[in-house]
């Protein structure tokens, strides 16, 4: 699959071809270079620090550590390798070191400049988007963060098929795994040195269905990983643009309007029951501290 390239420009995107944005959101996904100054090094930190115990570890980065514990933070997911830690915006700020905070900001506003750019190239007018996005396009909504590790002792799927279930999502990886579900065939996505991934959900999917240019959510999985003798376990993280936990979701017609066609609820309890058929059925419906609707990538 060749993706779409692009890079921030100002407080607009950038792309390679004049019609770069548009083939983007009818691929499902686009590459993003890392904007100048972008430090990953403590998203990198986290993942493979969160899951281990407190004292398990040297005391710099202690603050990393310990999540497991965390109730509504900290996810097993008993059927695929992948544990992650899924926290909001409010959660981020209580929990997280300074540094770490600033980095999951940074690329929680490249969501946003992604939204933004979107609804713009699709003629959606702009008196409409704070309303059908919850909020979300003006730094409300539900801003999730989520660290990946997958644990390469588990001969099982890294992570389960699904589509994001929010607007915008910004990956950052390093190793192979991550594959798309393109013509009816498994494709890999592989990582490009520099580069996030940045694929929509199916919140912009549903948004965008009505028009003559919907925004397609890409189906997206992680095979197992099984990282070469003496390497580490594979890890991800990314950002996550997302209308509110509860409310509606909408859609915008051909003539320019918009309405309310499906209750946040509805739609989250779906997403958990066919993707992870696990304990967490409430997974972003239930409020708790941190608690996330974020996705794995």
């Amino acid at each position: 699959m060749t993706l779409q390239r692009a890079s921030v420009r100002g407080t607009g995107l950038a792309f390679g071809t004049e019609d770069g944005l548009s083939k983007a959101l009818a691929d499902g996904c686009f590459l993003l270079a890392v904007p100048a100054g972008f430090d990953p090094g403590p998203g990198i930190t986290l993942c493979r620090e969160f899951y281990r115990a407190p004292e398990d570890g040297p005391e710099a980065t202690r603050p990393y550590r310990g999540f497991r514990a965390l109730e509504g933070v900290y996810f097993d997911r008993e059927h695929f390798q992948t544990e992650h830690v899924l926290i909001d915006g409010p959660g981020r700020r209580r929990r997280f070191p300074p540094e770490l905070i600033a980095m999951t900001e940074r690329i929680s506003e490249l969501t946003l400049l992604v939204l933004r750019c979107a609804m713009a190239d699709l003629g959606i007018a702009t008196h409409l988007w704070s309303e059908i996005t919850g909020g979300a396009v003006d730094g409300r909504g539900t801003h999730w963060f989520a660290a990946n590790h997958y644990r390469s002792d588990r001969a099982q799927l890294g992570c389960a098929p699904h589509k994001d279930t929010g607007f915008v999502t910004v990956l950052y990886n390093e190793e192979p795994g991550l594959e798309a579900f393109v013509n009816d065939v498994w494709v890999p996505i592989d990582p490009v040195s520099g580069h996030f991934v940045v694929n929509f959900g199916g919140a912009f999917e549903l948004l965008t269905a009505a028009l003559s240019r919907p925004v397609h959510a890409i189906l997206h999985r992680v095979r197992q990983c099984t990282p070469e003798p003496g390497a580490a376990d594979r890890f991800s993280f990314a950002a996550f643009a997302n209308p509110p936990a509860t409310g509606n979701l909408y859609q915008v017609r051909r003539d320019g309007s918009a309405a309310a066609v499906r209750s946040s609820e509805d739609f989250l309890r779906e997403f958990n029951e066919h993707t992870w058929s696990d304990r967490h059925t409430d997974f972003g419906i239930a409020r708790s501290v941190g608690a996330g609707r974020g996705e794995p990538s």
